[in-house]
Protein backbone atom coordinates (compact mmCIF):
# COMPACT_ATOMS: atom_id res chain seq x y z
CA UNK A 1 0.00 0.00 0.00
CA UNK A 2 1.28 3.44 -0.85
CA UNK A 3 0.23 6.46 1.11
CA UNK A 4 -0.24 9.81 -0.51
CA UNK A 5 2.34 11.64 1.55
CA UNK A 6 2.05 15.32 0.77
CA UNK A 7 5.11 16.94 -0.72
CA UNK A 8 4.33 20.04 1.28
CA UNK A 9 6.95 20.91 3.88
CA UNK A 10 5.53 20.28 7.33
CA UNK A 11 6.58 21.52 10.78
CA UNK A 12 5.19 19.15 13.43
CA UNK A 13 4.21 20.18 16.93
CA UNK A 14 3.21 17.16 19.03
CA UNK A 15 5.00 17.09 22.36
CA UNK A 16 6.82 20.39 21.85
CA UNK A 17 6.22 22.02 25.22
CA UNK A 18 9.87 21.81 26.16
CA UNK A 19 11.11 22.61 22.66
CA UNK A 20 9.11 25.83 22.42
CA UNK A 21 10.13 26.89 25.89
CA UNK A 22 13.79 26.48 25.01
CA UNK A 23 13.46 28.04 21.58
CA UNK A 24 11.59 31.23 22.33
CA UNK A 25 9.82 31.14 25.67
CA UNK A 26 6.51 30.58 23.88
CA UNK A 27 4.27 27.69 24.93
CA UNK A 28 0.54 26.99 24.74
CA UNK A 29 -1.06 28.43 27.87
CA UNK A 30 -4.05 30.27 29.25
CA UNK A 31 -5.27 33.73 30.03
CA UNK A 32 -6.60 36.53 27.86
CA UNK A 33 -5.39 39.26 25.55
CA UNK A 34 -6.53 42.75 24.60
CA UNK A 35 -8.80 43.85 21.76
CA UNK A 36 -8.02 42.37 18.37
CA UNK A 37 -7.00 44.39 15.32
CA UNK A 38 -6.56 43.20 11.75
CA UNK A 39 -3.01 42.99 10.42
CA UNK A 40 -2.10 42.25 6.83
CA UNK A 41 0.90 41.80 4.58
CA UNK A 42 0.91 42.25 0.80
CA UNK A 43 3.90 40.39 -0.56
CA UNK A 44 5.39 39.10 -3.77
CA UNK A 45 6.17 35.38 -3.76
CA UNK A 46 8.06 33.28 -6.28
CA UNK A 47 6.10 30.09 -7.00
CA UNK A 48 7.66 27.08 -8.66
CA UNK A 49 6.05 25.51 -11.74
CA UNK A 50 7.31 23.01 -14.30
CA UNK A 51 7.83 25.86 -16.77
CA UNK A 52 9.84 27.85 -14.22
CA UNK A 53 9.19 30.21 -11.29
CA UNK A 54 6.44 32.81 -11.53
CA UNK A 55 5.89 35.95 -9.41
CA UNK A 56 2.60 35.83 -7.49
CA UNK A 57 0.98 38.49 -5.33
CA UNK A 58 -0.02 37.10 -1.92
CA UNK A 59 -2.08 38.77 0.81
CA UNK A 60 -1.99 37.41 4.37
CA UNK A 61 -4.44 38.73 6.94
CA UNK A 62 -5.05 37.85 10.59
CA UNK A 63 -6.57 39.24 13.73
CA UNK A 64 -4.01 39.81 16.51
CA UNK A 65 -4.42 41.43 19.92
CA UNK A 66 -2.97 44.92 20.23
CA UNK A 67 -1.34 43.95 23.51
CA UNK A 68 -1.12 40.87 25.68
CA UNK A 69 0.54 39.90 28.92
CA UNK A 70 2.94 37.21 30.01
CA UNK A 71 1.02 33.98 30.55
CA UNK A 72 -1.86 34.99 28.26
CA UNK A 73 -2.89 33.08 25.17
CA UNK A 74 -2.36 34.80 21.84
CA UNK A 75 -4.75 33.30 19.32
CA UNK A 76 -4.49 34.60 15.74
CA UNK A 77 -8.05 34.89 14.44
CA UNK A 78 -9.72 34.96 11.00
CA UNK A 79 -6.50 33.96 9.29
CA UNK A 80 -6.62 34.03 5.50
CA UNK A 81 -4.13 33.66 2.64
CA UNK A 82 -5.29 35.00 -0.73
CA UNK A 83 -3.47 34.77 -4.07
CA UNK A 84 -4.08 34.51 -7.81
CA UNK A 85 -2.04 31.99 -9.79
CA UNK A 86 -1.57 32.70 -13.51
CA UNK A 87 -3.38 30.42 -15.93
CA UNK A 88 -0.45 29.66 -18.26
CA UNK A 89 1.69 27.48 -15.94
CA UNK A 90 -1.49 25.70 -14.75
CA UNK A 91 -2.69 24.80 -18.24
CA UNK A 92 -1.94 21.09 -17.98
CA UNK A 93 -3.36 20.86 -14.45
CA UNK A 94 -6.58 22.74 -15.25
CA UNK A 95 -7.03 21.28 -18.74
CA UNK A 96 -9.95 22.51 -20.83
CA UNK A 97 -13.39 23.53 -19.69
CA UNK A 98 -14.38 24.81 -16.27
CA UNK A 99 -13.09 23.04 -13.17
CA UNK A 100 -13.80 22.76 -9.47
CA UNK A 101 -10.59 23.48 -7.55
CA UNK A 102 -10.04 23.00 -3.84
CA UNK A 103 -6.99 22.39 -1.70
CA UNK A 104 -4.98 22.88 1.45
CA UNK A 105 -2.16 25.30 2.27
CA UNK A 106 0.61 25.70 4.80
CA UNK A 107 2.17 29.04 5.68
CA UNK A 108 5.32 28.97 7.78
CA UNK A 109 5.44 31.90 10.20
CA UNK A 110 8.27 32.97 12.47
CA UNK A 111 7.51 34.30 15.95
CA UNK A 112 10.24 36.43 17.54
CA UNK A 113 10.57 37.80 21.06
CA UNK A 114 13.69 39.36 22.60
CA UNK A 115 15.82 38.27 19.65
CA UNK A 116 14.85 34.59 19.88
CA UNK A 117 12.68 33.02 17.19
CA UNK A 118 10.74 29.86 16.52
CA UNK A 119 8.79 28.63 13.52
CA UNK A 120 5.06 28.09 13.92
CA UNK A 121 3.39 26.35 11.01
CA UNK A 122 -0.04 27.64 10.04
CA UNK A 123 -1.01 24.42 8.34
CA UNK A 124 -4.28 22.87 7.31
CA UNK A 125 -5.67 26.15 5.94
CA UNK A 126 -8.39 25.02 3.57
CA UNK A 127 -9.26 26.29 0.12
CA UNK A 128 -12.99 25.89 -0.44
CA UNK A 129 -14.21 24.53 -3.77
CA UNK A 130 -13.98 27.26 -6.40
CA UNK A 131 -15.19 27.14 -9.99
CA UNK A 132 -12.52 28.24 -12.47
CA UNK A 133 -13.59 29.22 -15.97
CA UNK A 134 -11.91 27.84 -19.08
CA UNK A 135 -9.79 30.99 -19.58
CA UNK A 136 -9.54 32.31 -16.02
CA UNK A 137 -6.56 32.66 -13.71
CA UNK A 138 -6.91 30.71 -10.47
CA UNK A 139 -7.86 32.94 -7.53
CA UNK A 140 -7.94 31.12 -4.19
CA UNK A 141 -8.40 32.01 -0.54
CA UNK A 142 -7.35 29.67 2.27
CA UNK A 143 -8.75 29.99 5.79
CA UNK A 144 -8.70 28.02 9.03
CA UNK A 145 -7.63 27.85 12.66
CA UNK A 146 -3.95 28.16 13.59
CA UNK A 147 -1.95 27.34 16.75
CA UNK A 148 -1.87 29.62 19.77
CA UNK A 149 1.24 30.86 21.56
CA UNK A 150 1.74 32.15 25.08
CA UNK A 151 4.61 34.47 26.08
CA UNK A 152 6.20 33.66 29.44
CA UNK A 153 7.89 37.06 29.73
CA UNK A 154 7.45 40.66 28.60
CA UNK A 155 8.73 41.95 25.29
CA UNK A 156 7.02 42.62 21.97
CA UNK A 157 6.23 39.57 19.82
CA UNK A 158 6.71 39.96 16.06
CA UNK A 159 5.02 37.69 13.50
CA UNK A 160 6.69 37.33 10.10
CA UNK A 161 5.66 35.14 7.18
CA UNK A 162 7.77 32.72 5.18
CA UNK A 163 7.38 29.77 2.83
CA UNK A 164 3.92 29.06 1.45
CA UNK A 165 2.99 25.59 0.17
CA UNK A 166 -0.24 24.70 -1.61
CA UNK A 167 -1.70 21.37 -2.61
CA UNK A 168 -4.42 21.92 -5.20
CA UNK A 169 -7.01 19.38 -6.28
CA UNK A 170 -9.17 19.74 -9.35
CA UNK A 171 -12.25 17.91 -10.56
CA UNK A 172 -14.04 18.32 -13.86
CA UNK A 173 -17.45 19.96 -14.10
CA UNK A 174 -20.11 19.71 -16.77
CA UNK A 175 -19.36 17.18 -19.51
CA UNK A 176 -15.62 17.05 -18.84
CA UNK A 177 -14.76 13.63 -17.38
CA UNK A 178 -11.06 14.15 -16.69
CA UNK A 179 -9.65 12.25 -13.73
CA UNK A 180 -9.19 14.38 -10.57
CA UNK A 181 -5.58 15.48 -10.20
CA UNK A 182 -3.38 16.97 -7.49
CA UNK A 183 -0.78 19.69 -7.95
CA UNK A 184 1.70 20.79 -5.26
CA UNK A 185 2.95 24.38 -5.54
CA UNK A 186 5.76 25.72 -3.38
CA UNK A 187 6.27 29.48 -3.01
CA UNK A 188 8.93 31.57 -1.29
CA UNK A 189 8.85 35.29 -0.49
CA UNK A 190 10.78 37.33 -3.03
CA UNK A 191 13.98 38.84 -1.67
CA UNK A 192 14.43 42.43 -0.49
CA UNK A 193 10.95 43.03 0.89
CA UNK A 194 9.57 43.33 4.44
CA UNK A 195 7.88 40.10 5.58
CA UNK A 196 6.46 41.32 8.90
CA UNK A 197 2.78 40.56 9.44
CA UNK A 198 2.18 42.24 12.80
CA UNK A 199 3.34 42.79 16.36
CA UNK A 200 1.74 42.12 19.74
CA UNK A 201 2.93 44.27 22.60
CA UNK A 202 3.73 42.45 25.87
CA UNK A 203 4.51 45.15 28.44
CA UNK A 204 6.32 44.52 31.71
CA UNK A 205 4.08 43.41 34.55
CA UNK A 206 2.96 40.49 36.67
CA UNK A 207 2.62 37.11 35.05
CA UNK A 208 -1.07 36.30 34.59
CA UNK A 209 -0.57 32.56 35.07
CA UNK A 210 2.23 31.79 37.55
CA UNK A 211 4.14 28.60 36.76
CA UNK A 212 2.53 25.58 38.41
CA UNK A 213 -0.79 27.29 39.14
CA UNK A 214 -4.13 25.89 38.10
CA UNK A 215 -5.28 27.53 34.88
CA UNK A 216 -8.64 27.54 33.13
CA UNK A 217 -8.95 25.41 30.01
CA UNK A 218 -8.10 27.09 26.75
CA UNK A 219 -11.26 27.19 24.61
CA UNK A 220 -10.71 25.29 21.37
CA UNK A 221 -13.33 25.70 18.62
CA UNK A 222 -15.22 22.50 17.83
CA UNK A 223 -14.49 20.58 21.05
CA UNK A 224 -17.44 18.80 22.65
CA UNK A 225 -17.53 16.66 25.76
CA UNK A 226 -16.62 12.98 25.34
CA UNK A 227 -19.66 10.84 24.75
CA UNK A 228 -21.49 13.55 22.83
CA UNK A 229 -20.33 13.18 19.22
CA UNK A 230 -21.24 16.00 16.90
CA UNK A 231 -23.73 15.04 14.21
CA UNK A 232 -22.39 14.93 10.66
CA UNK A 233 -24.26 16.77 7.95
CA UNK A 234 -25.78 14.54 5.31
CA UNK A 235 -24.37 14.81 1.80
CA UNK A 236 -23.05 12.86 -1.17
CA UNK A 237 -21.87 9.50 0.12
CA UNK A 238 -22.12 10.98 3.61
CA UNK A 239 -22.52 8.56 6.46
CA UNK A 240 -25.44 9.09 8.81
CA UNK A 241 -26.05 7.00 11.96
CA UNK A 242 -26.48 3.35 11.01
CA UNK A 243 -26.66 3.98 7.28
CA UNK A 244 -24.59 4.54 4.15
CA UNK A 245 -26.45 6.66 1.64
CA UNK A 246 -26.47 5.76 -2.07
CA UNK A 247 -24.40 8.02 -4.35
CA UNK A 248 -25.87 11.29 -5.54
CA UNK A 249 -28.51 10.79 -8.20
CA UNK A 250 -29.22 7.15 -7.23
CA UNK A 251 -32.52 6.14 -5.65
CA UNK A 252 -34.79 3.19 -4.89
CA UNK A 253 -38.23 3.32 -6.57
CA UNK A 254 -41.09 3.65 -4.14
CA UNK A 255 -41.94 0.28 -2.63
CA UNK A 256 -38.58 -1.23 -3.64
CA UNK A 257 -36.44 -0.02 -0.74
CA UNK A 258 -33.88 -2.40 0.83
CA UNK A 259 -35.37 -5.26 2.86
CA UNK A 260 -33.88 -7.97 5.11
CA UNK A 261 -32.36 -10.78 3.08
CA UNK A 262 -33.70 -14.17 4.24
CA UNK A 263 -31.63 -17.39 4.55
CA UNK A 264 -29.85 -19.20 3.05
CA UNK A 265 -28.13 -16.17 1.46
CA UNK A 266 -28.71 -13.53 4.10
CA UNK A 267 -27.20 -12.75 7.49
CA UNK A 268 -24.32 -15.19 7.33
CA UNK A 269 -21.60 -14.66 9.93
CA UNK A 270 -18.10 -14.01 8.66
CA UNK A 271 -14.76 -13.03 10.14
CA UNK A 272 -11.39 -11.84 8.96
CA UNK A 273 -8.39 -9.59 9.56
CA UNK A 274 -7.32 -6.19 8.29
CA UNK A 275 -4.13 -4.17 8.70
CA UNK A 276 -2.68 -1.06 7.12
CA UNK A 277 -1.42 2.46 7.47
CA UNK A 278 -2.80 5.85 8.42
CA UNK A 279 -1.19 9.18 7.63
CA UNK A 280 -0.77 11.83 10.31
CA UNK A 281 -0.98 14.71 7.84
CA UNK A 282 0.19 17.50 10.12
CA UNK A 283 3.20 15.46 11.24
CA UNK A 284 4.29 14.38 7.76
CA UNK A 285 4.36 10.74 8.87
CA UNK A 286 2.36 7.53 8.95
CA UNK A 287 1.27 4.96 11.52
CA UNK A 288 1.54 1.25 10.76
CA UNK A 289 -1.17 -1.02 12.15
CA UNK A 290 1.12 -4.04 11.91
CA UNK A 291 -0.98 -6.23 14.20
CA UNK A 292 -4.17 -6.91 12.23
CA UNK A 293 -7.57 -5.98 13.59
CA UNK A 294 -10.09 -8.82 13.83
CA UNK A 295 -13.46 -8.25 12.15
CA UNK A 296 -16.66 -10.08 13.09
CA UNK A 297 -19.27 -9.42 10.40
CA UNK A 298 -22.96 -10.00 9.70
CA UNK A 299 -22.90 -10.45 5.94
CA UNK A 300 -25.67 -9.39 3.56
CA UNK A 301 -28.31 -8.79 6.21
CA UNK A 302 -30.21 -6.39 3.94
CA UNK A 303 -30.59 -6.03 0.18
CA UNK A 304 -32.16 -3.70 -2.36
CA UNK A 305 -32.35 -5.24 -5.83
CA UNK A 306 -33.25 -2.15 -7.85
CA UNK A 307 -31.01 0.79 -7.12
CA UNK A 308 -31.48 3.19 -10.02
CA UNK A 309 -28.54 5.46 -10.92
CA UNK A 310 -28.06 7.90 -13.83
CA UNK A 311 -25.83 5.58 -15.89
CA UNK A 312 -26.66 2.11 -14.56
CA UNK A 313 -28.81 0.11 -12.19
CA UNK A 314 -27.45 -1.96 -9.32
CA UNK A 315 -28.05 -4.28 -6.40
CA UNK A 316 -27.41 -2.82 -2.94
CA UNK A 317 -26.14 -5.13 -0.15
CA UNK A 318 -25.66 -4.14 3.50
CA UNK A 319 -23.20 -5.74 5.95
CA UNK A 320 -22.26 -4.64 9.44
CA UNK A 321 -19.79 -5.73 12.04
CA UNK A 322 -17.55 -5.14 15.03
CA UNK A 323 -13.86 -5.18 15.94
CA UNK A 324 -12.61 -7.64 18.54
CA UNK A 325 -9.29 -7.25 20.35
CA UNK A 326 -9.14 -9.27 23.56
CA UNK A 327 -12.88 -8.79 23.90
CA UNK A 328 -12.74 -5.04 23.28
CA UNK A 329 -14.17 -3.31 20.16
CA UNK A 330 -10.87 -1.83 19.00
CA UNK A 331 -7.81 -2.22 16.81
CA UNK A 332 -4.67 -3.57 18.49
CA UNK A 333 -2.74 -0.58 19.88
CA UNK A 334 0.14 0.66 17.76
CA UNK A 335 3.15 2.88 18.40
CA UNK A 336 3.98 5.80 16.14
CA UNK A 337 7.21 7.78 15.94
CA UNK A 338 7.45 11.23 14.37
CA UNK A 339 10.00 14.02 14.18
CA UNK A 340 8.65 17.22 15.71
CA UNK A 341 10.18 20.37 14.25
CA UNK A 342 11.84 18.00 11.79
CA UNK A 343 14.39 16.74 14.33
CA UNK A 344 12.85 16.03 17.78
CA UNK A 345 11.79 12.34 18.00
CA UNK A 346 8.34 11.91 19.55
CA UNK A 347 6.67 8.56 20.17
CA UNK A 348 3.14 7.77 21.27
CA UNK A 349 0.93 4.73 21.53
CA UNK A 350 -2.33 5.07 19.62
CA UNK A 351 -5.55 3.24 20.42
CA UNK A 352 -8.52 3.25 18.02
CA UNK A 353 -11.80 2.06 19.60
CA UNK A 354 -15.02 1.50 17.69
CA UNK A 355 -18.05 3.59 18.65
CA UNK A 356 -21.15 1.64 17.57
CA UNK A 357 -20.71 -0.65 14.58
CA UNK A 358 -19.09 -0.72 11.16
CA UNK A 359 -21.56 -0.15 8.32
CA UNK A 360 -20.64 -1.62 4.94
CA UNK A 361 -22.61 -1.07 1.73
CA UNK A 362 -21.77 -2.81 -1.56
CA UNK A 363 -23.15 -1.72 -4.92
CA UNK A 364 -23.05 -4.47 -7.56
CA UNK A 365 -23.49 -2.76 -10.92
CA UNK A 366 -25.55 -4.43 -13.67
CA UNK A 367 -23.51 -3.44 -16.70
CA UNK A 368 -20.74 -5.89 -17.50
CA UNK A 369 -17.11 -4.99 -18.06
CA UNK A 370 -15.44 -5.73 -21.44
CA UNK A 371 -14.20 -9.07 -20.02
CA UNK A 372 -17.77 -10.01 -18.99
CA UNK A 373 -17.42 -9.32 -15.26
CA UNK A 374 -19.36 -7.13 -12.83
CA UNK A 375 -18.08 -4.05 -11.04
CA UNK A 376 -18.55 -3.66 -7.28
CA UNK A 377 -18.20 -0.51 -5.20
CA UNK A 378 -17.97 -0.93 -1.42
CA UNK A 379 -18.15 1.80 1.23
CA UNK A 380 -17.28 1.01 4.86
CA UNK A 381 -17.98 3.58 7.58
CA UNK A 382 -17.10 3.60 11.28
CA UNK A 383 -16.80 6.06 14.16
CA UNK A 384 -13.55 5.61 16.08
CA UNK A 385 -12.29 7.09 19.34
CA UNK A 386 -8.60 8.09 19.15
CA UNK A 387 -6.60 7.78 22.40
CA UNK A 388 -2.94 8.72 22.94
CA UNK A 389 -0.79 7.42 25.78
CA UNK A 390 2.82 6.61 26.71
CA UNK A 391 3.96 9.80 24.95
CA UNK A 392 7.70 10.49 24.97
CA UNK A 393 9.59 13.50 23.61
CA UNK A 394 13.24 12.83 22.87
CA UNK A 395 12.98 9.83 25.20
CA UNK A 396 11.48 11.83 28.08
CA UNK A 397 7.90 10.98 29.18
CA UNK A 398 5.24 13.63 28.60
CA UNK A 399 2.44 13.17 31.12
CA UNK A 400 -0.79 13.12 29.14
CA UNK A 401 -2.91 11.08 31.56
CA UNK A 402 -5.19 8.08 30.92
CA UNK A 403 -8.01 10.02 29.22
CA UNK A 404 -6.17 11.86 26.45
CA UNK A 405 -8.43 11.16 23.49
CA UNK A 406 -10.45 12.77 20.74
CA UNK A 407 -13.28 14.90 22.04
CA UNK A 408 -15.63 13.03 19.72
CA UNK A 409 -15.32 9.92 17.57
CA UNK A 410 -13.37 10.20 14.34
CA UNK A 411 -15.49 9.49 11.27
CA UNK A 412 -13.64 7.00 9.07
CA UNK A 413 -15.00 6.24 5.58
CA UNK A 414 -13.10 3.77 3.37
CA UNK A 415 -13.94 2.71 -0.17
CA UNK A 416 -12.91 -0.12 -2.42
CA UNK A 417 -13.61 -1.06 -6.04
CA UNK A 418 -13.49 -4.56 -7.46
CA UNK A 419 -14.79 -6.86 -10.18
CA UNK A 420 -16.23 -10.37 -9.99
CA UNK A 421 -17.15 -13.01 -12.55
CA UNK A 422 -17.53 -16.74 -13.08
CA UNK A 423 -14.72 -17.21 -15.59
CA UNK A 424 -12.06 -15.01 -13.96
CA UNK A 425 -11.06 -14.62 -10.30
CA UNK A 426 -12.16 -11.46 -8.46
CA UNK A 427 -9.78 -8.51 -8.39
CA UNK A 428 -9.58 -5.23 -6.51
CA UNK A 429 -11.70 -5.21 -3.35
CA UNK A 430 -14.73 -7.35 -2.54
CA UNK A 431 -16.11 -7.99 0.93
CA UNK A 432 -15.62 -11.77 0.79
CA UNK A 433 -12.23 -11.83 -0.92
CA UNK A 434 -10.74 -8.72 0.66
CA UNK A 435 -8.30 -6.28 -0.87
CA UNK A 436 -7.40 -2.60 -0.34
CA UNK A 437 -9.78 0.00 1.11
CA UNK A 438 -8.77 3.67 1.05
CA UNK A 439 -10.13 6.97 2.29
CA UNK A 440 -9.52 10.09 4.36
CA UNK A 441 -10.25 10.80 8.00
CA UNK A 442 -10.59 14.02 9.98
CA UNK A 443 -8.95 13.76 13.40
CA UNK A 444 -11.16 15.66 15.89
CA UNK A 445 -9.87 18.01 18.60
CA UNK A 446 -8.48 16.39 21.76
CA UNK A 447 -9.80 16.47 25.32
CA UNK A 448 -8.60 15.22 28.69
CA UNK A 449 -4.88 15.52 27.89
CA UNK A 450 -2.40 16.50 30.59
CA UNK A 451 -1.75 15.81 34.26
CA UNK A 452 0.12 18.81 35.62
CA UNK A 453 -0.83 21.10 32.72
CA UNK A 454 -3.59 21.28 30.13
CA UNK A 455 -2.27 19.86 26.84
CA UNK A 456 -5.58 19.73 24.94
CA UNK A 457 -4.84 22.76 22.78
CA UNK A 458 -1.32 21.50 22.01
CA UNK A 459 -2.54 18.15 20.65
CA UNK A 460 -5.47 19.77 18.88
CA UNK A 461 -3.25 22.30 17.09
CA UNK A 462 -0.58 19.76 16.16
CA UNK A 463 -2.55 16.59 15.35
CA UNK A 464 -6.21 17.36 14.68
CA UNK A 465 -7.38 18.15 11.17
CA UNK A 466 -8.50 16.84 7.82
CA UNK A 467 -6.71 15.06 4.99
CA UNK A 468 -5.34 12.05 6.90
CA UNK A 469 -5.07 9.35 4.23
CA UNK A 470 -5.83 5.77 5.29
CA UNK A 471 -5.22 2.53 3.43
CA UNK A 472 -6.27 -0.76 5.01
CA UNK A 473 -5.80 -4.21 3.53
CA UNK A 474 -8.42 -6.84 4.32
CA UNK A 475 -7.67 -10.55 3.96
CA UNK A 476 -10.28 -12.99 2.57
CA UNK A 477 -13.07 -13.78 5.03
CA UNK A 478 -13.94 -17.02 6.70
CA UNK A 479 -17.67 -17.34 5.91
CA UNK A 480 -19.87 -19.82 7.72
CA UNK A 481 -21.45 -22.29 5.29
CA UNK A 482 -19.13 -21.36 2.41
CA UNK A 483 -16.78 -24.29 1.68
CA UNK A 484 -14.67 -22.12 -0.64
CA UNK A 485 -13.65 -19.70 2.12
CA UNK A 486 -10.47 -20.13 4.15
CA UNK A 487 -11.00 -20.92 7.83
CA UNK A 488 -9.50 -19.86 10.13
CA UNK A 489 -8.99 -16.59 8.24
CA UNK A 490 -5.58 -15.49 7.04
CA UNK A 491 -3.78 -12.36 8.23
CA UNK A 492 -2.98 -9.77 5.53
CA UNK A 493 0.27 -8.06 4.69
CA UNK A 494 -0.37 -4.28 4.58
CA UNK A 495 0.06 -2.87 1.08
CA UNK A 496 2.08 0.23 0.39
Amino acid sequence: MRFRTSRMRRVAHVGTVGVLALAAGLVPGTGSASDTHVVEADLTYSCGFSAGPQPVAVRVTAGLPVTSSAGSVIQPEEVSVSLTLPRAPLAEFLGTGSKQVSGVTQLVTEVTQRGESTEVSWQGLRIAETTVGAQDDLSVRATGAVPTITPRSSGDIAFTVGQLDLELTTEATGDDTATPSVLPVSCKPAADQPVELGTVGVPSGAVDTPPGSEAPQVPVPGIVSPGRPEAAAAGDDEIVPGKVQPPEGCYFPKGQEPVPLPPPNGSRPGSGYMAGYSNAEKLNGAMLFKDPGYLVLRLNYMMGINLVCPDDSATWLMTDGKLDYNGKPQMPPTEATFLTFGFMPTTAKVELSLDGKIDIATISWRKRTPDNRFRETTTAAADMWVRLYDVKVNGEPLEVGPQCRSARPMRLVLKGDGVTGRQLPPSGYTVNDGGPLTGYAEIPPFSGCGVTEDLDSLFTASVSGKGNYVKMTQAPLCVEGNPKSICPPLKPTPER
